[in-house]
């Protein structure tokens, strides 16, 4: 009995130092894959919420918006 006492001791004690050891996970808002959106004024894709909104579209920058929209 002395034995199994200990044993489960010893049990608790590798996986109380193993959870102190985990490096945090950071959460994350999103998970799987984001909205690609084209660029209204070169075509390139980029993440929809990184997209820049203009009057004619989304843009990926705010220097094709610009240009775009004159």
């Amino acid at each position: 009995m002395k034995y199994l006492v200990l044993l489960l001791i010893v049990l608790a004690g590798i996986w109380w130092i193993r959870q102190q050891r985990k490096p945090d996970q950071p959460s994350s808002k999103k998970s799987g894959p984001q909205v690609m959106v084209p660029c209204a004024h070169c075509g390139t894709h980029v993440p929809e919420d990184d997209a820049i909104r203009g009057s004619h579209g989304l843009y990926c920058s705010a220097a094709h918006r610009d240009s775009h929209e004159g």
